[in-house]
């Protein structure tokens, strides 16, 4: 999925995002709870948003450091749940493909749920992913 990431944004002249532990931590609890609890939303049920995942994972580390984060998410069954197709619709829809190419973050984190709920997937298999993107300002 990084890889496949980071080959749009070198054909875009952007430099490679670099994996980041804390991110891919709140990347992954993240589609953990999605998949878990039935939602596909980037506010989790108890009020979790992408700052408070990633403030709790140890990617915002202080109240005295700046940040500029964002998130991707997406679903898919059968081969539109494979990272080649969750990649290809990100770059296709304008928000998503914004992240993807944004100059400013350096940092990313990847999570990948195989379960999808059946409300969503109507029995097939297939993904839910979280993409998380960051960087941290410092001084």
């Amino acid at each position: 999925m990084l890889c496949l990431v980071n080959r749009e944004r070198s054909a875009h002249g952007e430099t490679p995002l670099q994996t980041n532990a804390h991110l891919d931590q709140a990347a992954q609890s993240h589609s953990d709870s999605m998949s878990a609890r039935a939602y596909f939303d980037h506010v989790g049920p108890t009020g979790d948003t992408p700052v408070v995942r990633m403030r709790a994972a140890g990617y915002i580390y202080s109240s005295r450091v700046g940040y500029d984060v964002a998130e991707n998410l997406a679903w898919g069954s059968l081969w539109e749940g494979s990272p080649r197709a969750i990649v290809a619709a990100w770059m296709g829809s304008p928000g998503h493909r914004a992240n993807i190419l944004d100059p400013r973050f350096h940092d990313t984190g990847l999570g990948v749920s195989p379960h999808l709920p059946g409300s969503m997937a109507h029995g097939q298999p297939g993904a839910i992913y979280t993409q998380d993107f960051g960087v941290i300002v410092t001084g």
